[in-house]
Order: C-alpha cells, then sequence, then structure tokens
C-alpha cells in the first residue's frame, strides 16, 4: 500500500513540475560588446530574462516588460532591445545581442515567447503549427544584395513568410505589424512595430510569384485595424 501512494506521489510530481521545468530555456551564450565579448548563461523564465556574465558587472535581469523588442534572428542568435539608454549615442536604446554556443533556440522557444511577450517580436525560428493559412503566395523576400525564394502564408492573427535559406523566414503576429502596403501587382511590403537601426521600423519588401489573391488585402486590413463594424474579427 505504502508503495502505491509512493508511486502515485511520484508521478503526480513529474506531471505537476514536468512543464514547469520546461518553461526555463537556458543557453550558454557570448555577449557582444564593441570591443571585447564577454560569455554567461542567458535564461529565458515566465518572469522575464537573465544575463548572468563571467563579470559581473555584465550581468542583467529584466522583466519582459522592460524589453522594447525581443529577437530571435536565428537558431543561434538571441537580441534585445532594452530601455537602456546609450549614452555615448546620446540616449539611444541600448541593445544586447547574444551568440548561443551550445543549445540552439527551438520552436518551443518561439511558442513560449508569443505567449508571454507583450512587446513586439522579430521570430525567424518558426514554432509548430497546423493550422491551414487562408492564403499562401509563393514570394521572394528582397533583400540589400541577395533574395530568398519561399511563400507568404497568411492566417487569421499572423502572417508567417517559409523559405528554405537560413535565418530568413519570419513569423509575425498581426498586433507586431505596423501596416500594409503594395506599390504593384506583384509586390507586398510588411513594416513591422520592430525598431530598425538607423530608421524607424523594420520593413519586408517581396516580390510576388503570382497577382496577389483577391480578397488578401482586405483580409489583412480588417484584422490590422479592427473595429466595431466587424465584431467576428479578433486578433
Amino acid at each position: 500500500m505504502h508503495r502505491l501512494v509512493f508511486l502515485v506521489t511520484a508521478i503526480t510530481l513529474l506531471i505537476v513540475t514536468g512543464p514547469a521545468r520546461a518553461q526555463t530555456f537556458e543557453y550558454s551564450v557570448k555577449h557582444h560588446h564593441t570591443l571585447k565579448d564577454c560569455r554567461g548563461v542567458l535564461k529565458v523564465t515566465p518572469e522575464g530574462v537573465e544575463y548572468a556574465a563571467s563579470k559581473a558587472k555584465d550581468s542583467r535581469k529584466w522583466k519582459f516588460e522592460n524589453i522594447r523588442a525581443f529577437e530571435v534572428k536565428s537558431p543561434t542568435k538571441i537580441s534585445l532591445v532594452t530601455y537602456e539608454d546609450q549614452k555615448r549615442w546620446l540616449g539611444k536604446d541600448k541593445v544586447f545581442e547574444f551568440t548561443l554556443t551550445d543549445n540552439k533556440a527551438t520552436p518551443e522557444l518561439s511558442a513560449f515567447l508569443l505567449s508571454h511577450v507583450k512587446r513586439p517580436l522579430e521570430i525567424a525560428v518558426i514554432p509548430e503549427n497546423a493550422e491551414k493559412p487562408a492564403f499562401e503566395i509563393p514570394a521572394k523576400h528582397l533583400r540589400t544584395i541577395t533574395g530568398t525564394q519561399g511563400v507568404l502564408q497568411i492566417y487569421n492573427d499572423k502572417v508567417v513568410y517559409q523559405t528554405k535559406t537560413k535565418g530568413d523566414s519570419r513569423y509575425w503576429r498581426i498586433s507586431d505589424i505596423q501596416r500594409f502596403s503594395q506599390a504593384d501587382r506583384f509586390r507586398f511590403q510588411i513594416v513591422s512595430d520592430l525598431p530598425k537601426a538607423g530608421g524607424p521600423n523594420e520593413d519586408y519588401n517581396f516580390q510576388l510569384f503570382e497577382d496577389l489573391p483577391a480578397g488578401v488585402y482586405d483580409y489583412l486590413w480588417v484584422r490590422l485595424h479592427p473595429s466595431s463594424y466587424y465584431p467576428e474579427i479578433r486578433r
């Protein structure tokens, strides 16, 4: 009887504590400085983000609401735009850039951030999603030197660009998008709420392989600008 009680208790503890442990993501990282990098441990938890550096003066701890933008740039790159001032740059927000040196950022981390971070996100590691997109459009992401080819997927509450080119896939919540625009029938632009170095916001320009399907622009517009006229639309 005692063995049975012990077994039931152990199983219960595993059920209760297992998910809790899964809510913490810990990485050995290199933190990039202007002159000399430092190393430490980056930890993401339901309470926020903590960087324990090898030198105590470089350590930081942020609640999610104290991070202006959280960027998972690739499986090995994470960047935080904070509200700390850079005195040498006349008060410009301080950016903390990390390279992951052991484990990689996973779709599970991206899903966790989407559920915990209210501020703008940039996600290049796409979380798993069984939902079927409302629209799917073959496209080329136009970059400064070379572009990438992939597909734009339009959902009720998000837009995803999927490509096989490493680090160039993107996931945007509708709430993290400032505006959409279409310069011509084969061009499409997404401007996010993320700050951009040297400019106001990040923008993504796409060359479409075919006409934008009928209804896509209106579909996105009412989700970006919800009102009492469209009570069934939820962002």
